[in-house]
């Protein structure tokens, strides 16, 4: 009777021991979670496909700040060609889509940091420092919205179903690649900027602009030039440990963000990137409810079961044909299509008065590009020249 009693006991401890430390949740809570979990997941990377949709139209419309000689870097306004884009095209024959266009007005053409930049560039009284840094920044600018503009030019050929589908992914990737060469660049950078730090702002009129000339004559201004230069290279190395990265990353994020920021005119009205969205889960509702319901079936039959799975199954099917009158599977009627246009994109020129420094490509004048920093050793020959000529 007692072994009987102390066998029960131990039975019960045990029991009551293993289901304290396995601390599983429920079948039923765990399918909650996985069906909160799943619908976000799948709302977020359409959310991201819309935006990228989004983004491919800007770059084909070309109105990204992609030259440093001209607005909102410099005065100088861009001469734009004005184009429609397509978009929510369709599989019929012709196909068809609606139409979209970025105009290139007030709105579309500012920055604020760049546009703070210009305006600091042209005060009077502007100093050598803050350009030297302005001149990184901007470069570091003008790269990240070519970049962005070129390879979306180039996701915008692609068909739009593949777009949406697997543009996250892909954009994912390239950003990444991106963001590794920017950190790269701004070593280029930190050094080829440091013309700025031999240079000197003559100009006295309060009502003038900023009169920049190399002070080489000048042993002060040399020196200090020279122990800048000392400095700054110190403190890049020092710099790298301490968060020198925040460059990159800043104009990367900025860049992004102010692509999502533009606007643009669909059937007569002003449409932003929330609307392309919001948009995208009416045309592409089937394709949205279909990979939905797919996954949450196979939730299903993790979480709940064979049975509970089949029933959710049967029940989608039912759905699918028309038994059970919920229209999750009927595609949104579509209005306003015209034939498809041409994906080229819009063609850009600069009214700078800026003369190019070389006869290279544009990838070459994208990476070594230095106006705003000078050229030293340009700058040492003249001087030499006009010195031997005394």
């Amino acid at each position: 009777m007692s072994d009987t009693n102390d066998t029960s006991a131990i039975d019960e401890k045990n029991e009551s021991t293993d289901s304290t430390t396995s601390g599983e949740l429920p079948p039923s809570i765990k399918f909650i979670i996985s069906i909160i979990v799943i619908v976000l997941g799948v709302f977020i990377y359409f959310l991201y496909g819309g935006l990228i949709l989004f983004g491919c139209k800007l770059a084909q419309s070309n109105i990204l700040p992609t030259e440093i000689n001209c607005y909102p870097y410099s005065e100088s306004k861009p001469t734009i060609q004005s184009i429609q884009t397509n978009i929510f095209t369709t599989f019929t024959d012709p196909p068809m889509s609606k139409k979209m266009s970025f105009p290139y007005n007030e709105y579309n053409s500012k920055n604020k940091i760049i546009d703070l930049f210009r305006d600091y560039k042209k005060q009077y009284n502007s100093n050598f420092m803050p350009n030297y840094l302005i001149s990184i920044i901007e470069s570091l600018f003008v790269f990240n919205y070519s970049a962005i503009n070129y390879i979306s030019n180039l996701l915008n050929e692609l068909p739009e179903i593949i777009l949406v589908f697997f543009g996250p992914i892909i954009v994912s990737i390239i950003t990444t690649i991106i963001f590794l060469y920017d950190f790269l660049y701004l070593i280029y950078l930190w050094f080829s900027k440091m013309s700025w730090f031999f240079k000197k702002n003559e100009n006295t009129d309060v009502n003038g602009k900023p009169d920049w000339k190399y002070d080489f004559m000048n042993p002060i201004s040399v020196f200090c030039g020279v122990g800048l230069v000392i400095l700054f290279t110190i403190f890049f190395f020092v710099g790298l440990t301490l968060g020198l990265g925040f460059f990159p990353l800043f104009t990367m994020v900025w860049c992004l963000f102010t692509c999502i920021t533009y606007t643009a005119e669909m059937d007569g009205k002003s449409v932003f990137s929330y609307d392309i969205v919001a948009k995208l889960f009416k045309y592409y509702k089937v394709s949205f409810m279909t990979i939905l319901c797919f996954l949450l079936i196979i939730s299903a039959f993790v979480n709940l079961g064979v049975g509970p799975g089949i029933f959710a199954l049967i029940t989608l099917l039912l759905i699918y044909l028309g038994v059970i009158s919920i229209d999750v599977f009927k595609a949104g009627v579509e209005e306003g299509l015209s034939p498809i246009t041409s994906y080229k994109q819009a063609k850009k020129s600069c009214n700078s008065n800026v003369t190019p420094k070389s006869k290279h490509g544009a990838l070459y004048d994208l990476m070594f590009d230095q106006f705003g920093g000078g050229n030293i050793t340009k700058e040492l020959k003249n001087i030499g020249k006009q010195m031997a000529n005394k």
